[in-house]
């Protein structure tokens, strides 16, 4: 479709069935299954360049919108940094190599064992450490 393509009509076309720029993104997604509401009632040369970059842009945001919510709902993990010794790094090197456990799955399991006990437990367990 070019621009020329956008422009209206010389012979008027009779009346024109108006709508909002959400009603015609709603549409959208019947007129892929090919049953639109709006747009099957719409000349596409009577929608003016203004309505149409509006409705592809704010379908755009609204698609990466969700695209963004969906993709934190299905990762249960999320990325983290922090500092570690050479020597704990070498540590952590070891341990995943003797269980054959990623790094993370086995910092994760030695975080929530720490958790798990009981409050002193923990408190002695943190302050009786030498590791810097």
């Amino acid at each position: 479709m070019s621009l020329t393509d956008l422009k209206k009509s010389m012979d008027g076309g009779g009346k024109k069935r108006k709508f909002t720029v959400d009603e015609f993104i709603s549409d959208a997604d019947n007129y892929a299954k090919g049953a639109p509401e709006i747009v099957s009632g719409v000349n596409y040369n009577e929608l003016n360049l203004t309505q149409a970059v509006l409705a592809t842009k704010q379908y755009v945001k609204q698609k990466n919108e969700n695209d963004a919510k969906s993709s934190k709902e299905n990762q249960p993990f999320r990325h983290a940094t922090f500092t570690l010794s050479e020597e704990a790094i070498a540590q952590l090197q070891d341990l995943a190599i003797d269980t054959k456990l990623a790094k993370s799955h086995i910092l994760r399991i030695l975080i929530d064992e720490l958790c798990n006990k009981d409050q002193q437990a923990k408190l002695h367990k943190l302050l009786g450490s030498k590791i810097d």
